[in-house]
């Protein structure tokens, strides 16, 4: 269910079906530091239909904040109230393009009880996702997720994205993107009632939230960035710090097998990964079938390995999944790598995300440049460096639809907030987090790892959720250099 976009894929999204089992400013635009106009009155909640505890309405926001009579958005929120509550915290998990709505019941089984039986907890599904007007568009999520990064396939696959997101939903189309969405919770916090609001941001959802601190620092309380992005960084810086990240969390994550009964890879499960990765680039398998016309390639064994690293508790399938693929059979591999690009009601993520990862960034490398980027870290770390490629910015060779790309940020004026590094992240590599923390003026805390995320990989970590929670609760900031280990 997150990635930073796929500038850390959704990862969240694909645990969530796992989970809901278990639990029942400057150089941002040109309009940036405009003052949002307020909303023009309070949401109409009423019981969400299907999750007992939560309330659910509409915000209308404006479409164009530049031109306020230009029509509105209507915005899906979701809250959930407590008694006495101390204020709100606002939730976003990442993509981007994740449904907040729908993850909101999973990261409240999460949070620290100190944080969730005193906080009324908050989401919306952002501008062009989830039930907020979704842009559905661009390849389908089996393309996406059997596209590898470089090859002619997968320009062919991604070519004409922004054409076709933008005829989905043409008026919609060029707001959609982080700057905007920054805006969009500054009405939800008008709306709420708030003059100031609390934040937990994932990793996508951490360059929201530093965008919210630049054009707002006055309505920031306290700011959890929890998997690290870096809105300042290129897509190729991003692709080349995430790629020996992967690797090292791959060969460790297929390691592990071994300590399973049975283990489906056998005694030697990266040999069995690398005899898989070459027949699945040599021979791609059949299509699964049932409107699922795309081969399975090794993109798709690349996309599901992201997706179990990212959150290995919730992919129980991966393993099994690799094998079927080694004796022919791909459908197991290809319905775990769409657990990145679905969302839980099954409506693809591909366009909200690439239209808002494109968007954002102010360079768009072409198809050559991203080729080349691909062949290179895929010969320096031959288990995952293509992936790390597909990962950051395989949707944005010839992108010139953005409109209001994040450049130079560095918000002022807003609390500390806490930046969460996780040291075996695959997904956010940890050495974005300590960039991230001096971008924002941030404290750093360090959590000894793996998986995507503390929250989502060791939520019931008693150090890290003592810090959180004094963090959030009493407001107090942890001490420079605090770390806390999984196995502590």
């Amino acid at each position: 269910m997150w990635p930073k976009s796929r500038r850390a894929r959704p990862v969240l999204l694909a645990c969530a079906v796992v989970a809901l089992s278990l639990v029942g400013g400057t150089g941002i635009g040109a309009a940036a530091s405009a003052v949002a106009p307020a909303t023009s009155g309070r949401i109409a909640w009423s019981p969400c239909p299907k999750v007992s505890g939560y309330l659910c309405g509409t915000l209308r926001v404006p479409l164009d904040y530049r031109h306020p009579s230009a029509g509105a958005v209507p915005l899906a929120v979701m809250e959930r109230p407590v008694p006495q509550s101390k204020g709100v915290m606002v939730f976003n998990p990442g993509g981007p393009g994740e449904s907040g709505l729908l993850i909101l019941p999973i990261l409240a089984s999460l949070v620290p009880a100190g944080v969730k039986d005193q906080f009324t907890l908050v989401s919306f599904d952002e501008r062009g996702t989830g039930s907020s007007e979704p842009l559905l568009c661009g390849p389908s999520a089996a393309a996406a997720s059997s596209a590898v990064a470089g090859t002619a396939t997968a320009a062919r696959a991604f070519a004409g994205l922004g054409r076709s997101c933008r005829a989905t939903l043409p008026a919609l189309f060029p707001t959609v993107n982080t700057t905007t969405s920054a805006r969009d919770m500054d009405q939800l916090r008008a709306a709420l009632g708030e003059k100031r609001i609390d934040f937990y941001g994932m990793s996508y959802g951490t360059a929201l939230g530093s965008v919210y601190a630049q054009l707002f620092p006055s309505h920031v309380g306290a700011m959890v960035l929890d998997g690290a992005v870096d809105a300042n960084l290129s897509l190729i810086s991003d692709a080349k710090a995430d790629a020996p990240a992967i690797e090292r969390a791959l060969a460790h994550g297929l390691q592990s097998c071994t300590a399973l009964p049975g283990c489906p890879l056998g005694a030697d499960p990266v040999g069995f990964y690398k005899k898989v990765q070459a027949q699945l680039s040599r021979s791609p398998l059949p299509a699964p079938g049932g409107g699922d016309t795309a081969p399975v390639t090794v993109g798709d064994l690349y996309t599901a390995s992201l997706l179990y690293l990212s959150a290995p508790t919730f992919t129980p399938g991966y393993f099994p999944a690799v094998a079927a693929a080694a004796a022919g059979n791909g459908a197991p591999l290809r319905s775990v790598a769409l657990g990145l690009e679905d969302d839980i009601n099954g409506e693809s993520l591909v366009g909200p995300l690439w239209t808002i990862t494109c968007s954002d960034v102010v360079g768009h490398p072409d198809a050559a440049t991203t080729a080349q980027l691909a062949r290179r870290l895929a010969a320096q770390y031959p288990l995952a460096g293509a992936e790390a490629v597909a990962n950051y910015l395989i949707g944005c060779p010839g992108w010139s639809e953005s409109n209001e790309p994040i450049a130079h940020l560095s918000p002022h004026g807003a609390p500390t907030p806490l930046v969460i590094g996780n040291v075996y992240d695959p997904n956010t590599p940890y050495v974005v987090a300590p960039q991230l923390a001096a971008a924002t003026g941030g404290r750093l805390v360090t959590f000894v790892g793996y998986g995507h995320t503390w929250l989502l990989n060791g939520s019931t970590n008693s150090c890290m959720a003592n810090v959180v929670t004094s963090y959030i609760v009493d407001r107090v900031v942890p001490a420079k250099g605090t770390r806390c280990s999984a196995s502590g």
